[in-house]
């Protein structure tokens, strides 16, 4: 059954219990036009049935543009021409309920994108449609209103009002649209799996052109599973889609070298097998997953482990910055994060990667505070939402720093785990920068990379500069950088530049090494804050290891108990 389908018999069912107004929350005329169809031709055919659309009508002489009645039907519009022509524009919309709102021959009133009415006519009106609802008169006919979002009806309406929000289809109704588009085009199930998921958030009408545009773009090539064409056709288009309110950004899942993170990808790959088959888990009492807390420092590997989850589980990534939820008016906050968190669960499945969570709730654990009383009501919104919720919108929350958020964020059954990120130890690093020396373009370094990883190792353990992952990312890149510049000015052949990257390799990465500043000589303190918060909350470590018995991972332990301990001293004066 189509969602169409659905929402006009809910519809009608409500009609029947009593409320003879509907409000369609929804944002394009191809949604509630084809429910005013089925409206129409499924229950209401022997009545006539008016829509008011915006069109250009005589006034006093005088050529105006205002809302007039039109009847639905097959054949072209025909404006009712009665009472209505000598009605100011302002009127003509309360006028005109008055007149058909108690004909017994008509069976429906549709009044499309209300929010869109002038001032003087959207007043009218709703003071109109409200001394018409008060009658309760159930033979009176059906009024159906839309508009694009709830709060642009005033409040004094809603008693008499039942509220449908917009719905976009479920993964099997998006089956049944991609199978008629595909038109019998042979493709592996996992592909196709695929490909419902990234059209998770498209209405229906929308697949077809999607497949079509497809196509014409790339031919055959559109629906190869080794290029995946139609998939970056749909993560463009929903772009798109997301850029229209601004609150959710779309990110193309890529495969990425991961080198650490252990306890934490084993984690991932249990939920998403669940998810993978998740109505047979929940059948057999498994509780859909909900998703992570990462708390880590910055070049730590947070942001490239949400990638590297949307190319595991083969999901749409999609990316929500905190930032973008504070609002400069009362209210606008908490609205901007429930509109987020519904196109976040229409494009479900997919994983809601939250991006510094700190910055929208830190501060909302205060007491007393006026200020933070909106934080509390967005902090207790989100927490309920994230308990409750049934979809299969996978979240993974980053932070670089906890401190400030409350403690309810790290109680049981918010996230499935709470995990940290910390200081690469030795091993880690050693992987880190072979994953980084391994990149394309860089192979041919590799019979000398095993000996410039453990010089670098040496210098930092020597110097107590203990680096991130980040700080491995830079110093390689501005090591490959610095090669091919020297190398251009020694004018040789393009043939010797992997001999020249081999020979200089190690002298060049010490070089960059001891010039560039890392992580742990700008931001001691955070580390050790880091450490101290991950102990106390309880989180797990992402990697499952010890700080190792290697050299390097003894002095960044003892570097952490120093920056602690200075920091005592500090509190006690």
């Amino acid at each position: 059954m189509s969602t169409a389908v659905q929402i006009a018999s809910e519809i009608m069912q409500t009609r029947q219990s009593g409320k003879r107004c509907i409000v369609l929350e929804m944002e394009n005329r191809q949604e509630w036009d084809s429910v005013a169809a089925i409206l129409q031709r499924d229950y209401l055919s022997g009545k006539c049935c008016l829509e008011v659309r915006c069109s250009r009508r005589k006034f006093n002489g005088t050529s105006v543009f205002s809302p007039v009645f039109y009847q639905m039907q097959d054949t072209p519009c025909e404006v009712i021409r009665d009472e209505l022509d000598q009605a100011r524009p302002g009127s003509y919309l309360a006028i005109g309920l008055s007149r058909f709102g108690t004909d017994p021959s008509v069976g429906m009133i549709l009044i499309g994108s209300v929010h869109l009415l002038d001032a003087e006519s959207k007043a009218q009106l709703l003071q109109a449609l409200t001394q018409q609802l008060q009658t309760g008169v159930n033979e009176y006919p059906l009024i159906l209103l839309t508009v694009n979002r709830l709060e642009q009806l005033p409040k004094d309406l809603f008693p008499y009002v039942y509220i449908i929000r917009g719905r976009k289809p479920d993964p099997a109704e998006i089956r049944v649209c991609m199978e008629a588009a595909l038109a019998g085009k042979p493709l592996a199930e996992s592909f196709k799996q695929e490909i419902v998921s990234y059209l998770q958030g498209f209405p229906d009408y929308e697949i077809p052109y999607l497949f079509r545009r497809a196509e014409l773009l790339y031919g055959e090539e559109a629906f190869d599973e080794g290029k995946k064409r139609i998939l970056e056709l749909i993560s463009s288009e929903k772009i798109q889609l997301l850029e229209r309110e601004n609150l959710l950004e779309w990110k193309m899942a890529r495969p990425v070298d991961l080198a650490n993170m252990t306890v934490l990808k084993a984690h991932l790959k249990e939920s998403g097998k669940i998810m993978s088959c998740l109505e047979d888990a929940v059948q057999n009492g498994v509780d859909v997953p909900k998703g992570i807390l990462i708390l880590g420092l910055p070049g730590t590997g947070k942001s490239l482990f949400a990638q590297y989850a949307a190319a595991a589980l083969k999901m749409p990534l999609i990316r929500l910055d905190m930032g973008k939820m504070m609002g400069g008016h009362v209210g606008d906050s908490e609205r901007n994060l429930r509109n987020a968190q519904r196109q976040a669960e229409e494009m479900a499945p997919c994983i809601l990667w939250i991006d510094e969570i700190e910055k929208g709730f830190s501060g909302s654990g205060g007491k007393g505070r006026e200020e933070g009383a909106y934080l509390r009501r967005m902090t207790g919104s989100f927490l309920t939402w994230l308990q409750e919720k049934k979809s299969s919108c996978y979240i993974i929350a980053t932070a670089n720093s906890i401190q400030g958020l409350p403690p309810e964020f790290f109680r049981k059954g918010r996230f499935d785990e709470c995990f940290c990120t910390s200081m690469p130890t030795e091993h880690e690093l050693e992987e880190i920068l072979r994953v980084h020396l391994g990149k394309p373009g860089r192979a041919h370094v590799e019979p000398v990379a095993q000996e410039a990883v453990k010089k670098i190792l040496q210098i930092a353990t020597a110097s107590k500069r203990f680096l991130t992952g980040a700080d491995v990312g830079a110093l390689v890149s501005n090591t490959f950088r610095r090669l091919y510049l020297d190398f251009c000015e020694t004018a040789s052949p393009l043939s010797e530049k992997a001999a020249y990257d081999r020979e200089h390799l190690l002298e060049v990465m010490e070089a960059e090494f001891k010039q560039m500043k890392v992580f742990s000589e700008t931001n001691g303190s955070d580390i050790a804050d880091h450490a101290a918060a991950a102990r106390l909350s309880n989180f797990v470590d992402a990697s499952g290891s010890e700080q190792g018995p290697g050299k390097y991972s003894r002095c960044l332990e003892a570097f952490i108990a120093a920056e602690q301990n200075k920091q005592k001293k500090t509190e006690n004066v």
